[in-house]
């Protein structure tokens, strides 16, 4: 009997505490700011270039640009849409696309590999494409290029 009533009593010091937790004026770390309801949509996306020629690299060791759009690609563990086109192939015609580099079928250990290493699989991780899009700050950086 002593038991339920000391159990009872610690249930209802936890329930009265719950209860003024509830009824408490909270403040949360960002302050007495409210959180704004109606924000403005989203920037429309920019339109991507679509070009037929490489984009030039601005700096050296820098992937090479995507000249077209590559939204709606799949690229997953099973499928990827970019090997297509730029995987080696026998007979292929030279002038569509740019080939893989060598440097994407070696593996960690510098081996020669007949498939895409496991690690340069997931191309858009490096490979991205451009937007038509004035830049957002002016700087009078050169690139390699322009050398």
């Amino acid at each position: 009997m002593k038991r339920s009533m000391f159990l009872g009593s610690i249930l209802l010091v936890c329930l009265a505490g719950l209860a003024t937790q509830a009824f408490a004026d909270l403040t949360s770390l960002r302050g007495a700011a409210p959180v704004a309801g109606d924000e403005p949509p989203p920037p429309e996306l920019q339109r991507v270039i679509n070009d037929k020629e490489n984009i030039d690299r601005t700096f050296k060791e820098q992937p090479p640009l995507v000249p077209h759009d590559n939204e709606k690609y799949t690229i997953s563990l099973t499928d990827n849409k970019c090997l297509e086109c730029h995987m080696k192939q026998p007979g292929k015609d030279e002038a569509k696309s740019v080939e893989m580099g060598e440097s994407h079928f070696m593996d960690r250990d510098g081996n020669k590999l007949d498939h895409p290493s496991s690690r340069r699989y997931f191309c858009n991780q490096c490979h991205v494409p451009q937007i038509d899009a004035p830049p957002l700050v002016g700087n009078d950086f050169k690139s390699v290029a322009a050398k």
